[in-house]
């Protein structure tokens, strides 16, 4: 256990070295939206100790949507999120997608209208709903799985995705849980 903890603090201590101008706290855009990499997918499947619990805290939290302001808000200390936000992507955890000026430019340029604003507004609260479930039935072994509801972008590809995770869910506690998954998510 201690080789692969070492092990990790020498991979993310290469990747600062290869990368040592990206992603520093002065680079931090925080009107940029920020992502997980796979290198911060594997600290929170793994519990890596080169990731303190505070920096864990906030990983988990990088969603592929919010952007930096915004994560900045969900933690009491702003100078403290900041700084954690930089290690993050120093680390190679996460990385800055893009600005939200050019995430509603693309967003407007490549999605096609949704049916109605309703309808959108309920699909996003079924995959809020549907992940919360997952992260509690789960733990961090939904991570994957959540980011899989995310991509939905319409309801008959959610009720297909919640289908199939409910038989995950099943293999990985039990067939009365998955059903109850089911039946919350889809409610």
């Amino acid at each position: 256990m201690a080789h692969n903890s070492a092990y990790a603090i020498v991979e993310a201590w290469a990747r600062q070295e290869e990368h040592p101008t990206k992603n520093t706290m002065n680079d931090l855009d925080l009107a940029s939206v920020l992502r997980k990499t796979a290198a911060g997918i594997d600290a929170i499947k793994l519990r890596e100790r080169a990731v303190t619990p505070k920096m864990r805290m906030l990983l988990i939290m990088v969603d592929g949507v919010k952007t930096g302001a915004e994560l900045l808000k969900l933690v009491p200390n702003a100078d403290e999120a900041r700084q954690l936000l930089a290690e993050l992507l120093s680390g190679g955890y996460a990385e800055q997608i893009q600005t939200s000026k050019s995430v509603a430019t693309a967003s407007v340029a490549t999605t096609p209208k949704p049916a109605s604003p309703a309808a959108d507004d309920t699909l996003k609260a079924s995959i809020r709903r549907a992940t919360r479930l997952l992260e509690d039935l789960l733990g961090p072994s939904s991570v994957d799985l959540c980011l899989q509801l995310e991509r939905c972008t319409s309801h008959a590809q959610f009720t297909a995705k919640v289908t199939e995770l409910s038989r995950i869910v099943a293999a990985m506690r039990t067939e009365r849980k998955a059903a109850e998954f089911l039946l919350a998510a889809t409610a």
